[in-house]
């Protein structure tokens, strides 16, 4: 289990931030997806789809923040 108060070392930092990016790139792609949808389900599916990568990327931060 990993330890939160311990400092992260620099391959742990650096792929904790290429999950960021990830994240909040598949959150605008999900979002601009369904913004240009007209059916309604698909239109839903990629916003739903946004809004899991969203909370993805606060859990990711989150963890951050809290690993300090």
């Amino acid at each position: 289990m990993t330890n939160f108060n311990s400092k992260l070392d620099y391959k742990t930092l650096s792929l904790i931030e290429e999950q960021l990016r990830q994240e909040k790139l598949l959150y605008k792609k999900y979002l601009n997806y369904a913004e240009m949808c007209y059916d309604s389900k698909l239109k839903n599916l990629c916003y739903n789809a946004s809004k899991k990568h969203k909370r993805n990327y606060k859990k990711v931060l989150n963890y951050l923040i809290n690993s300090r």
